[in-house]
């Protein structure tokens, strides 16, 4: 493995110094779960440094170098002052992080071991051996004889426990807190979820329960070492208590000198104090401070600067408004260190007013709370104040004490406690004292990083009216130092379970993460559901809108909409099945798109309806709804058919046709029925014209559903005679529509409307029931009619109920069945034959007269003509036209007219508008006739005034 040395830019720089500062903030902070000031058997800082170097690169190296230094520079600085050799141990434990970190790397990313990023099954197994187990030999070897051998440092177990002790610290580092910072990093660059937490959660709660359980340890074994400790406290007892006496004594002794030399000068308090302060260490000053009125405020300050030799003194702090003395202080010794307590009225703070009163009350000396000085507002401290008098009279028996002033010691706590320990000769005791129910006020340095209830006593002082609450506890070279301390085997099992319970985590964590990814994916697969079609795969509706959307908030590109409907595709659903339709629709939808231009695209509305979007202008539009005619006028094997369809393809273009979606969409699909309504198999481009055809379109379909309900259909007749005697033989019913504004409209411009809309069912009942309404009242008023033809709709006949419910209107009028001719068309037998000819059978044995209408114009077979139970047969009037002209239409009426009498069935020509035709017709033996040559349909009013008409 080769690492190259190549300069790092300023940004490498940055994270280099940042992972540097996180490798010092750890290390610092897990330094107390060991008992070494190197060797620490929780090093997590080792997990941090090989995170970095995984995710960042080997260039992050100098950044673990760095950190590693700057620990073992400062953990042993808590103890003593930086030597050379600290220095040099520093380097080569640097050096060996560095280098361990790297190898560490560079496995892991070799055999796919990274923990959060695994890309083998296997990963498990390496991870524990590359990251911990054996890498972490390496520095654990180097660290160990750095600190032997170039430290002098307190704690140590023997060089093999030590390097145990660091091999065990650092894979528990590396196989805990990498993929705890790993899952971290991940967590803050990713966005804010519940489950990027997850992992860094469980992991941190292993490590802080790993944590919790050494430190627990640690203060328990404390109790084997109390004997020992519980001697070295009763030194710290005797000698808190010595000090304090000394004080009192001190202070006492100091009044009764101060009290002959008033008034004081600076020069006489001097001379007093100065040989009890360098006696006694543990005190930080002694001042004087006098009682002043009021009034005499000016002339105290003027006099004080002149003994003090310095102008800016002067008195600050206002005692209350109902008092009228201060009591300042006017000497302090030594004076530089404590220049800002001079001029400081006690009377001005409640606390030192308070202590003031009840010295001055009980007339010796008192010791105050814990307080923060005026000259170290930092530091706790406290004051004692001996009350200073002066006699009056002069007799012994008569004079009285006056109240001068105060001597008063000042203290800070850790020059107390520091003078403590070391006249006590006690070594690795950290003390924390507390006055009575209050938290701690001060500790020493060490003080807070072991908390175990064996090795932790405490005691209480008395300072004259005050009780101090102390509490020694053992440090870690007090517990290292001693034979009895054997941590070891704990930690052994320590790391073992938080390394055991980091996989764990781990583990579950990736299974979770897979099931996590199982769910992302269903979650895209609905989101790619909700945008394209099931069947086909092609993008739908809602994704033609956010598609159409995107390109109307871009730049004005022109564009077109091709709306691509497929002729007579409900047959297929209705002959081969809806099976065989969507593999149809699938078949299709795969021919369009193979070889579809760049930039085109197509979607699925749903049916048999497709768009597609094409970039460019018309000429581009219109080359592709040729292509897709050309695709569909091929045969496409499905289901062991051969399928042939066409379409009506309707075009709209952008910006032309509209500036928005709906109506892009809804004008391509105007375009689209203006192509089936002329002949489909074609495409047609939108015009204005077309939206006004579909709003007329539209506003004719409301006014047919009005017109149904206001019974505005009115039934005109047309006359039907035998061609021989010309005696009327039937008349046909033929509906029309009387318009409240169109005026009488023909069936032309209505029945396809109604047939397109569904609306020929109840239209078809509605003229049963007019036509049965008429024969009723024909009946009534005594006129025998032979027969009335009606025309049945295929939706009308195809209906499961027709039969009953023709039954049920022709009962409820009382009308014979055989008054009635049904005639159906060609078209009708071929949507389904078999279903037609039962019902037609039926229809027969009920009485019912039946006729096939339109002979000649469909496709019917004549197989199946055969079977049909019909009455009559109806040329159609197209082959009757041209008699005397066209000599085939003269040979189908010829062939119509021998099958109809070679099957025993009447047959009637339609359309007979010339004596020529009618001649034509009587010479073949044609049976009865329909035309304007015999009379036109005409409303029933008018039906009986022709002459030649008689019943």
């Amino acid at each position: 493995m080769t690492i190259s040395a190549q300069p790092l830019a300023p940004s490498s720089i940055g994270a280099n110094l940042l992972l540097a500062l996180g490798y010092l903030l750890l290390g610092l902070l897990f330094m107390s779960t060991g008992l070494h000031e190197h060797i620490v058997p929780l090093w997590l800082p080792a997990g941090l440094g090989l995170a970095a170097v995984l995710r960042g690169g080997f260039g992050l190296l100098p950044g673990v170098g760095l950190g590693s230094l700057l620990v073992n520079l400062i953990l042993p600085s808590f103890h003593q002052p930086l030597e050379l050799g600290h220095l040099w141990s520093a380097l080569l434990i640097a050096s060996g992080a560095m280098l361990q970190t790297a190898l560490g790397s560079w496995l892991l990313q070799r055999f796919g071991a990274d923990p959060t990023r695994p890309s083998r099954e296997q990963w498990m197994l390496r991870y524990i051996l590359f990251s911990g187990l054996l890498v972490c030999m390496l520095n654990a070897v180097i660290g160990t004889c750095a600190v032997t051998f170039f430290n002098e440092a307190g704690g140590s177990q023997g060089m093999l426990l030590d390097m145990t002790t660091w091999w065990l610290g650092d894979s528990f580092g590396v196989i805990l807190g990498t993929p705890l910072f790993l899952s971290l990093a991940g967590a803050f660059k990713g966005a804010c979820q519940h489950r990027r937490w997850l992992l860094p959660v469980r992991l941190s709660g292993t490590l802080v329960a790993v944590v919790l359980i050494n430190q627990y340890y640690l203060s328990n074994l404390s109790g084997l070492l109390q004997q020992s400790f519980a001697q070295d406290v009763q030194l710290v007892d005797a000698r808190i208590q010595a000090i304090i006496q000394q004080n009192l004594r001190d202070l006492s002794r100091l009044a009764q000198a101060l009290n002959k030399e008033l008034p004081l000068t600076r020069h006489d308090f001097k001379q007093q104090v100065t040989p009890l302060l360098a006696n006694n260490q543990a005190l930080r000053a002694y001042s004087w401070d006098p009682l002043v009125v009021r009034d005499q405020r000016s002339e105290f300050e003027r006099w004080t600067r002149e003994q003090l030799q310095w102008s800016s003194y002067s008195i600050y702090g206002e005692s209350p408004e109902t008092e009228k003395i201060m009591i300042p202080v006017q000497y302090v010794e030594p004076m530089e260190a404590n220049r800002a307590a001079l001029g400081f009225n006690l009377y001005s703070l409640e606390d030192r007013k308070r202590w003031v009163e009840l010295a001055q009350a009980r007339g010796e000396a008192v010791v105050t709370e814990v307080l923060y000085l005026t000259q170290a507002p930092d530091e706790p401290g406290l004051l004692m104040l001996q009350p200073v008098y002066r006699l009056i009279g002069e007799e012994l028996l008569q004079s009285q004490r006056e109240l001068e002033g105060f001597v008063v010691g000042v203290f800070t706590v850790e020059r107390l406690l520091e003078n403590v320990l070391i006249g006590s000769s006690v070594q690795n005791i950290e003390l924390r004292v507390s006055e009575a129910e209050k938290p701690p006020f001060y500790t020493t340095s060490g003080a807070g990083e072991l908390d175990q209830e064996s090795l932790r006593q405490a005691f209480d002082v008395q300072l004259a009216q005050q009780t101090w609450r102390v509490e020694a506890v053992a440090g870690p070279d007090y517990l290292a130092a001693h034979p009895i301390s054997q941590a070891q085997y704990l930690q052994v099992l320590l790391v073992g379970v938080g390394c055991l319970g980091a996989l764990l985590v781990l583990s579950m964590h990736n299974r979770e993460q897979l099931l996590e990814a199982r769910v992302q994916q269903q979650t895209d697969d609905l989101a790619w559901q909700a945008r394209h079609d099931d069947l086909t795969g092609l993008p739908n509706r809602k994704g033609l809108h956010e598609t159409l959307a995107r390109l109307l908030r871009g730049p004005q590109i022109a564009f077109s909409l091709l709306f691509v409907d497929l002729d007579r595709f409900k047959r297929v659903n209705d002959s081969l099945g809806h099976q065989v339709g969507d593999a149809l629709l699938q078949t299709l939808s795969k021919a369009l798109t193979r070889e579809m231009p760049k930039g085109v695209k197509l979607f699925r509305m749903g049916g048999d309806e497709f768009i597609l979007l094409v970039p460019g202008g018309q000429a581009n539009a219109e080359a592709e709804a040729r292509r897709v005619l050309e695709v569909l006028d091929c045969s496409f094997p499905v289901a062991g058919h051969r399928l042939q369809l066409t379409a009506s393809i309707g075009v709209s273009l952008f910006p032309d046709h509209g500036d928005n979606a709906n109506t892009l969409i809804k004008h391509a699909d105007t375009a689209m029925y203006r192509a089936k309504g002329r002949g489909k198999n074609r495409y047609e481009l939108y015009s204005s014209d077309l939206t006004a055809d579909a709003v007329n379109h539209f506003s004719l379909e409301q006014d047919l559903r009005l017109a149904m309900h206001k019974q505005q259909l009115v039934i005109h007749y047309q006359t039907q005679y035998q061609l021989g005697g010309r005696s009327l033989c039937g008349l046909e019913a033929l509906v029309r529509w009387q318009h409240p504004e169109q005026g009488l409209l023909g069936p032309d411009r209505f029945i396809p409307l109604a047939e397109e809309t569904q609306l020929i069912v109840p239209l078809g009942w509605q003229v049963i029931e007019l036509v049965c309404g008429q024969l009723a009242t024909w009946r009534n008023e005594g006129l025998a009619v032979p027969l009335v033809a009606i025309n049945i709709s295929p939706q009308q006949l195809l209906q499961a109920d027709f039969i009953q419910r023709l039954n049920q209107i022709v009962a409820e009028h009382e009308l014979d069945r055989h008054l009635l001719e049904l005639e159906i068309t060609e078209s009708m037998i071929m949507q389904d034959p078999d279903f037609v000819i039962q019902q037609l059978q039926r229809l027969r044995l009920s009485g019912y007269h039946l006729a096939l209408d339109d002979f000649g114009t469909g496709y019917s077979s004549l197989d199946r003509i055969k079977y049909l139970p019909l009455n009559r047969i109806k040329i159609d009037k197209s082959f009757i036209r041209d008699i005397g002209r066209n000599p085939k239409d003269e040979a189908v009426v010829i062939s119509t007219i021998a099958l109809g009498h070679s099957l025993g069935i009447e047959v009637l020509a339609e359309g007979v508008e010339t004596a020529e035709q009618s001649a034509f017709l009587q010479r073949q033996r044609c049976d009865c006739v329909q035309g304007y040559l015999f009379g036109r349909p005409v409303p029933v009013e008018q039906l009986f005034e022709a002459e030649s008409l008689s019943i």
